[in-house]
């Protein structure tokens, strides 16, 4: 009994003696392991491609996991729907040699059917030992007695396993291993997670980069042409027409315009609207006067801006009549872009969009380039101008010279023999006749004087344009047959010598008309000036037209004279006539404010 106990006694405590030795030798295991997941990740952070750096990985895992092969595979689905997996890398014992190592190995790239596809899509290891699967469905070696194949995810995601084959023993892993083993296995996950997401960065950059490429391709070839365009327009506003349609196009704009200063810089011109991708009139008057709100708003937006037309102040009124239409037609922003040539503004660009969306940063830099090009039409344009206003002046001036000393020289000799003539006739039946040709001698005197006058941009009417209107008024009049009258005036009209030459022009040729064809009563002149706008009316009470207006203007030039001028200088010209109830010319003009 006593040796019996004994015996039992020494067995119980080889016992505990044996799984305590197996406990340390299991918890060194799992330290080793651990150190070997540390330097696996290392190796895995300083390679440029984790392919090439995984037969490292596994031989560190391999060797601290004591273990003769490991395996790295992909998960991967084909076409039928089946999973697969599929070794891309392996590691095996140097002290497995000759056949016996030749048939631990799998080639690499072969599937093998994922046949724990549930439990290790679960996330859950799989152990396998000699016999309880077959070998060929797994990624475990034909010659392995035991393995255990550890799952691993990419970003959340099933994406492969490690198989670890021990050929020697049919082994039990001990969880605290198995705990390390899938450790290991979550360091190979985040290495591939990495790389998936720098390759995915790569892809788009480079993707990015094809788009920048291909936009910048079309600008390019967009400044090329409009470049060609440029030197070969004869008209500088087909060009601008061209340019501003292509940005419209490109920017996907849904309108648009372009505004030239004056060289002189006394008023604003729109000189290219699209509207809907079609070049076309604008509803708002094409010509604003210079003033100081308007250099005040150009000065603010000297660079391209956005401007938001649902919170815009608008109570101002900046260029009458522009905010309603862009409003009315639905555009939700502007986009700004100033043509600047040195420091001075010499127009600028706009784009209408039904939308808040601001531009990217290559049609940011394809606009500033448009703006640049059409600064240099602008700029040659101007030049252009200049030389050709020096050689009308230098025209003017000769005409001038011609009318003074020949025209009008000749008026006042006809006078001059007229006045002998008189003295000699003067008791004469005569003498009334040659009393009306001396009137109408001087006359024509007055109106090549006038003429002088208007040849000299610089020197403006004597009186203004009031008394010009006055005296016209006073001319028609003839007793007993019809009355001249003149209403209004009484303001300066804040506009430059050759705009009142014009209006002064229109005046005349619709008095004329009225005198010769529709036998009035009476012709009334009226100048309405007030701080926006000034008003010029020419009525008749005579026959009034028995066509539209527009057929009588087809046959005469009288009527498209009157228009062309009123344009020319930027304003709205009218006519309305019914028949026996007279008729009525108006010019309307935009009027500079006082700074």
């Amino acid at each position: 009994m006593s040796s019996t106990f004994e015996s039992d006694g020494v067995t119980s405590v080889e016992a505990l003696l044996s799984a305590a030795e197996a406990t340390a030798e299991s918890s060194n295991l799992r330290e080793r392991l651990l150190a070997a997941s540390a330097r696996a990740s290392r190796i895995l952070l300083e390679a440029n491609d984790v392919m090439t750096a995984m037969p490292s990985v596994l031989r560190e895992l391999g060797e601290a996991a004591e273990v003769d092969r490991t395996a790295f595979a992909i998960a991967e689905t084909d076409s039928s729907g089946a999973g697969w997996l599929v070794i891309r890398s392996e590691w095996t014992a140097p002290y497995v040699v000759g056949a016996r190592s030749e048939s631990i190995r799998v080639a690499l790239l072969d599937r093998k059917s994922d046949c724990y596809c549930t439990q290790l899509k679960s996330g859950r290891s799989v152990h396998v030992t000699h016999g309880s699967k077959p070998g060929q469905l797994s990624i475990s070696s034909e010659l392995a007695k035991s393995s255990i194949i550890v799952p691993f995810l990419v970003d959340g995601e099933y994406a492969g396993a490690i198989g670890f084959d021990d050929c020697k023993h049919a082994r039990q892993f001990d969880p605290g291993v198995v705990s390390a083993l899938e450790i290991a296995a979550s360091v190979v996950g985040a290495a591939l997670h990495r790389e998936r997401l720098i390759e995915t960065v790569r892809i788009e950059r480079e993707r990015t980069a094809e788009q920048r490429v291909a936009e910048l391709a079309k600008a390019n070839a967009a400044l090329r042409v409009n470049l060609q365009r440029l030197a070969g327009a004869h008209d500088p506003h087909e060009f601008f027409g061209h340019i501003l349609l292509d940005t419209c196009r490109h920017m996907q704009a849904v309108a648009g315009m372009v505004v030239m200063l004056s060289v002189t810089g006394d008023e604003w011109r729109v000189v290219a609207h699209v509207r809907d991708g079609q070049l076309e009139s604008p509803s708002f008057p094409t010509v604003m006067p210079n003033c100081a709100e308007l250099n005040e708003w150009h000065r603010v937006f000297r660079e391209p801006s956005q401007i938001n037309l649902e919170t815009f102040d608008s109570s101002k009124p900046k260029w009458p009549g522009m905010f309603d239409y862009q409003r009315r037609e639905g555009h939700k922003s502007l986009i700004k872009m100033p043509l600047v040539f040195g420091e001075n503004a010499v127009g600028f660009i706009t784009l209408a969009f039904r939308h808040h969306e601001p531009l990217t940063s290559e049609n940011t830099e394809l606009l500033v380039a448009i703006a640049q090009q059409a600064t240099l039409a602008i700029g040659l344009k101007r030049l252009g101008i200049s030389a050709k206003n020096a050689a009308v002046l230098a025209e003017r001036n000769r005409i001038s010279q011609e009318i003074h000393d020949g025209l009008a020289q000749a008026f006042t000799g006809i006078l001059m023999q007229l006045g002998a003539a008189e003295d000699i006739a003067r008791e004469s039946p005569a003498a009334v006749v040659l009393t009306r040709i001396r009137d109408i001698a001087r006359e024509g005197l007055s109106e090549a004087r006038r003429s002088v006058f208007a040849l000299k941009p610089n020197e403006g009417r004597p009186g203004g344009l009031e008394l010009a209107l006055r005296q016209l008024a006073d001319r028609s009049t003839v007793e007993g047959r019809v009355q001249g009258i003149f209403i209004g005036g009484g303001a300066p009209t804040g506009l430059v010598p050759e705009h009142e030459h014009e209006l002064l022009r229109i005046a005349q040729e619709a008095v004329s008309n009225a005198l010769r064809h529709a036998h009035p009563k009476s012709v009334s002149i009226s100048l309405v000036i007030d701080d926006h706008y000034l008003l010029l009316n020419i009525m008749d009470d005579g026959t009034g037209m028995e066509d539209l207006p527009d057929q009588c203007a087809q046959r005469g030039f009288g009527l498209n004279n009157m228009r062309e001028r009123a344009q020319a200088i930027g304003g709205t010209w009218q006519i309305r006539s019914e028949l026996r109830n007279g008729t009525q010319i108006s010019v309307r003009l935009i009027r500079p404010r006082a700074a």
